[in-house]
């Protein structure tokens, strides 16, 4: 069957992608970075198209031809530099609706989230506008609306709970969320599937949530016994009071390019609970769907991948904030001492003029990459500038000041780690 996946490259969508595929099915991709669709699922047939620009049916028209089902599987949890909601998850999809029918698609599946249209946040309510168009346009359509899902790799949301686990000694809680309602990725794929080999038998619209309801703290508790750590000795009950600066900071770092799951959208939803009713995901499967203990075993065994991640993604955010802070004030401390600094190189041999240039020049670079490291895009770009530049530094002063190798509080040296600490954060720049 010819199938168009919208959001192929996600963290649902493309483990969609490798089903369908492993199943038999031409995969017609969508998304927008092409290189790194094309390195995940290399037998899917990439398409480029960003659903900002997509808010027309006309736009989707050529995406359509031949194509038997669509499936959307792409989603944003909140506006910012690279997100637009509205767009992209409202008039976007709405238009996809209207397209279908022109084409003549057989059917359209619309994954959209449990209790969508219970909530305010801006991403529930265009899920649920979104989710009402589909339903209104005419096309057969069926939508999905799966609960935290469950999966061995992990984003968003459920990226945050798994670090959350990994913390050393406490376990976090929120006295104050709802309950939540999981579902496996592996019943969410088996849910497309059903839909796929008899969409007459799946009209209308599944939750795809587990029987059993869990505090926040409970989700935690079994994600840590999953990774292997052990039991947490202390309970954190935060008050979302604590947790509103950094829903802020996460907000406003989302308009220069990250996309932290501590942003104010995901937190609502927390707050509200993730709910649905589990007799409809039964109904869709033939089967009770997978609780969270289950859908965690079914994963296998944790390995050192799985802890490492979820170690990590707690100190990735501190390691770039220390870097950022690094060459922001090398920079800041250059511009204010000038004179100081351009001491260092005339007692190297350097004329004044010539020392003065130096400094002055790295600064402005040091402040440059500090400006690269808080804007996402350009995150790698000033990793690893920041990396050769660290680098020319030692190597300049070997050569003009090799003294300074040897100040005893160890400046130069200090180099090294920052170079290794700048790699490494290279290494686990892709947000996927």
């Amino acid at each position: 069957m010819k199938i168009l996946l919208v959001g192929a490259s996600g963290f649902i969508g493309s483990a969609i992608a490798h089903a369908l595929l492993a199943d038999g099915h031409d995969i017609r991709a969508v998304g927008r970075d092409l290189a790194y669709g094309r390195r995940i699922l290399p037998a899917a047939h990439w398409l480029s198209c960003d659903l900002r620009s997509m808010t027309q049916a006309a736009d989707w028209m050529p995406l359509l031809e031949g194509i038997e089902v669509a499936i959307n599987a792409s989603g944003a949890l909140q506006g910012g530099l690279r997100d637009d909601l509205v767009a992209a998850q409202d008039r976007a999809i709405r238009a996809l609706a209207e397209a279908c029918v022109a084409a003549g698609t057989a059917h359209l599946v619309q994954i959209s989230a449990a209790s969508a249209d219970e909530q305010d946040s801006e991403f529930m309510q265009t899920k649920a506008r979104a989710d009402a168009a589909v339903a209104a346009a005419g096309v057969p359509c069926t939508v999905l609306r799966p609960g935290l899902v469950i999966g061995r790799n992990c984003f968003g949301g459920s990226e945050l709970l798994r670090s959350a686990a990994a913390m050393p000694l406490a376990r976090i809680e929120l006295p104050a969320a709802g309950q939540v309602q999981c579902v496996a990725l592996a019943d969410v794929i088996e849910a497309v599937r059903r839909v796929i080999a008899d969409p007459q038998g799946a009209l209308g619209r599944f939750d795809l949530v587990e029987r059993e309801g869990r505090s926040l703290g409970e989700v935690i508790a079994c994600h840590r016994r999953w990774l292997g750590f052990g039991p947490a000795r202390l309970t954190l009950n935060l008050p979302l009071a604590l947790l509103r600066p950094a829903t802020l900071a996460a907000d406003a770092l989302g308009w220069l390019g990250w996309r932290s799951p501590l942003r104010s959208n995901s937190i609502a939803a927390l707050v509200f609970g993730v709910r649905g009713d589990a007799s409809q995901a039964a109904a869709l499967l033939g089967r009770e769907p997978l609780s969270l203990p289950a859908a965690l075993d079914a994963l296998g065994g944790a390995g050192k991948a799985d802890r490492w991640h979820a170690r990590l993604a707690l100190l990735y955010p501190l390691a770039l904030a220390a870097l950022f802070v690094l060459w922001l004030a090398g920079g800041a401390t250059g511009l204010a001492r000038t004179d100081a600094a351009a001491s260092l190189l005339v007692a190297g041999g350097f004329s004044e003029r010539l020392a003065r240039a130096f400094v002055l020049l790295g600064s402005f670079a040091d402040l440059a990459i500090a400006a690269a490291l808080l804007f996402r895009p350009t995150l790698r770009i000033g990793l690893g500038t920041g990396a050769a530049l660290a680098l020319a530094y030692g190597l300049g002063a070997a050569l003009v000041r090799p003294d300074l190798w040897l100040d005893p509080l160890g400046a130069f040296v200090k180099i090294l780690p920052i170079v290794v600490l700048s790699l490494m954060c290279l290494a686990m720049g892709e947000e996927r």
